[in-house]
């Protein structure tokens, strides 16, 4: 079993580790905890969401000076980080596929494609994911209350694939170094590895309920809707409640100061769905340079065209 070299991702991608940068988050639980984690350990600013159908963005602020987490950008100029499986056959890799360059991914790390590895994908979240990168080459003494342990297990299902997936779990853990005892989802592991079913459901009960309690456009509270996001300032302060929520159970202070989500701009793009992959089509897409994908089952791809201006 190789485990991941720490050490490329502080070659490759520096600025990862960079204090004070910009960043675009996905508008759920993953890209939340992200922004939290990164707001309080190197002091970025949060300065937009992006969900593949829409960029809400702070106003006079360049894209090529912001690094989106949670979402992988299609685009050479573009720094990004996150989880989702992008290629379909390694074997038949698209010309264009330099534009990945300032992206990290574990899959891409892996050189794992949905043709041959669908089935060992990458099964967490970006946050345990720059979790460890943070940790290990930083050695962040991040805080981690007995409670940060929730949102890491309900963080993009990630207990349903502990269940269901146990052995790619096991061997992704194996992987991000997570069984040695100072890594900061060590706790992740030990729950998969000795907690009953009943004691994971307690655990996750609260948090549940902690959502419904703050349900936003009549669902559950646990993800922005940017469809629903007017380009009006304080669109954003109904959400305040997940993010205080979120900095509560994990120890990452919601600091309003670095989240610039007062004066905003959005920006529409068009999102399309294949639901018959194969890799001529996949190709095919590829060469009208989409912004953004995910590979989210063996034959169906989601992806979005357009610019960001």
């Amino acid at each position: 079993m190789n485990y991941l070299n720490y050490g490329i991702i502080e070659k490759e991608f520096p600025w990862i580790f960079e204090k004070q940068q910009q960043a675009i988050i996905s508008p759920d639980v993953d890209g939340i905890l992200c922004g939290l984690l990164m707001s309080n350990y190197l002091e970025w600013e949060i300065v937009g969401f992006y969900d593949g159908k829409m960029l809400c963005q702070t106003k006079n602020i360049s894209i090529k000076d912001c690094i989106f987490l949670d979402i992988e950008i299609f685009r050479k100029e573009i720094r990004s980080c996150g989880h989702h499986m992008l290629l379909y056959n390694k074997n038949e890799v698209p010309d264009n596929w330099g534009n990945f360059n300032k992206s990290i991914n574990p899959n891409n790390l892996r050189n794992f494609d949905a043709l041959h590895n669908f089935q060992k994908k990458y099964p967490l979240a970006t946050i345990h994911f720059l979790l460890c990168c943070l940790k290990e080459i930083l050695n962040k003494e991040i805080k981690f209350l007995n409670t940060t342990t929730v949102p890491l297990l309900y963080v993009d299902g990630t207990f349903k694939n502990l269940l269901n997936y146990p052995e790619n779990c096991n061997e992704w853990l194996m992987f991000l170094k997570a069984k040695k005892q100072d890594s900061p989802i060590y706790p992740i592991f030990e729950i998969f590895s000795r907690q009953k079913l009943k004691d994971i459901i307690h655990l996750l009960q609260s948090i549940f309920e902690k959502f419904d309690n703050i349900k936003i456009n009549k669902r559950r509270g646990d993800k922005i809707l940017l469809e629903k996001i007017n380009n009006i300032p304080l669109s954003f302060q109904k959400y305040y409640p997940l993010f205080e929520l979120l900095g509560e159970y994990t120890g990452w202070e919601f600091k309003k100061e670095k989240w610039n989500l007062e004066e905003f701009k959005i920006i529409k793009l068009e999102k399309k769905i294949e639901n018959s992959l194969t890799g001529k089509n996949f190709i095919e897409i590829i060469e009208k340079n989409p912004i953004s994908w995910a590979i989210t089952a063996n034959k169906r791809m989601e992806y979005t065209l357009g610019n960001f201006g």
